[in-house]
């Protein structure tokens, strides 16, 4: 497969966590036979914002996806000559934002965060279901005002089902509030769901969702939510599992998808930062692009890396280890991802579940 992707970077910083995403990236296209033509853009920095130029903004419209070495779309705007701000996510189209709680070895470290199960959940969240008119007007219809965006929600739906199968084939669905979006969503499903027979639906409160989050968390597997509902899970996991510093984010957009870190890579610590959520980014790319094998052996990579204590929750590595030697280790190990070492049963189980 050819890909071309867009690297984003922070400018007047060292970029070395991106530099071990550049490493795995060239450690696929060996193994697997791939290309990926990769071009670097550095947006501007300014009064805290990071803003991206129309030139940027083409350029990665031109990519199949973009890869950034920050939350971009926490913090990053298009600026436009009418001094209009533009969040990049509405640059970019996204209809849907997907964000994995990932299982990692034992010997990541989690602290008080510890826990003896393997937290393995996707939450898909629905960014352009619909709108709601303004509150007057509904006030004075009396009526639910909700224009659902149904191709946008279709899109994702399938996106959640096919996941949904090759995973654990469970797809919870936090029911929506208001009672046209609730049926359309309802129509919505049961339009789709007879594609995926293998794969059980549950339609349930998001107060559900919450308290099998809280006591059962490896009874869930994918999970569909509107955007409000998605922002509430997502802090859910991360408070309870202490992984934020770990994990990516994704958002998928009409014709090119966008992927992050969830929280902001402390690039001061240059060659001690820990670059774990922006190869995991990648994983999530290649995911997205169906390429389960590729971003399975960058699964095993990570965790065998995990096992040997060379990564921590934190966004500081260990002591005695750097990003480069995180780098060149995870690329070797892609490149001998059919006999990485030894596995054992909870290693398989760690890798064994796609992304999406």
């Amino acid at each position: 497969m050819n890909l071309k992707v867009a690297l984003l970077t922070r400018q007047g910083e060292e970029n070395t966590a991106m530099d071990q995403v550049v490493k795995c990236i060239r450690a696929i296209e060996e193994n697997y036979n791939h290309l990926f033509t990769i071009q670097t853009f550095t947006p501007e920095f300014r009064n805290n914002l990071t803003l991206l130029d129309q030139a940027t903004i083409n350029s990665c419209k031109n990519s199949d996806a973009i890869l950034s070495a920050f939350p971009v779309s926490k913090n990053a705007y298009h600026i436009s000559k009418e001094g209009i701000k533009t969040n990049m996510l509405d640059i970019f189209d996204c209809y849907a934002s997907v964000l994995p709680t990932l299982p990692f070895p034992k010997q990541v470290n989690l602290g008080e965060y510890a826990s003896d199960k393997n937290v393995d959940i996707v939450v898909f969240s629905a960014l352009k279901a619909g709108k709601y008119d303004a509150i007057e007007m509904a006030t004075k219809s009396g009526v639910d005002t909700f224009h659902s965006n149904i191709q946008s929600v279709n899109q994702l739906f399938h996106l959640a089902f096919k996941t949904a199968k090759n995973r654990k084939q469970k797809l919870h669905i936090a029911i929506p509030e208001g009672p046209y979006k609730k049926s359309i969503w309802a129509k919505s499903v049961a339009e789709i769901a007879p594609s995926y027979p293998m794969v059980k639906t549950f339609m349930c409160d998001i107060s559900v969702i919450i308290q099998t989050v809280l006591k059962s968390p490896e009874n869930l597997d994918c999970i569909f939510t509107d955007r409000a509902h998605g922002k509430i899970l997502n802090s859910l996991n991360n408070n309870l599992f202490g992984l934020d510093k770990l994990l990516p984010n994704g958002h998928m957009g009409i014709g090119v998808n966008l992927f992050e870190p969830l929280e902001e890579i402390n690039s001061s610590l240059k060659n001690r930062s820990n670059p774990i959520p922006l190869i995991y980014s990648l994983a999530l790319l290649l995911s997205r692009f169906g390429l389960q094998e590729e971003a399975g052996a960058i699964q095993m990579a990570v965790n065998s890396a995990g096992e040997r204590a060379m990564f921590t929750c934190s966004d500081t590595l260990p002591n005695g280890i750097n990003c480069d030697q995180l780098g060149d280790y995870l690329a070797a190990a892609i490149i001998d991802s059919e006999d990485i070492g030894v596995l054992n049963d909870e290693n398989i189980d760690l890798g064994k579940s796609t992304i999406i």
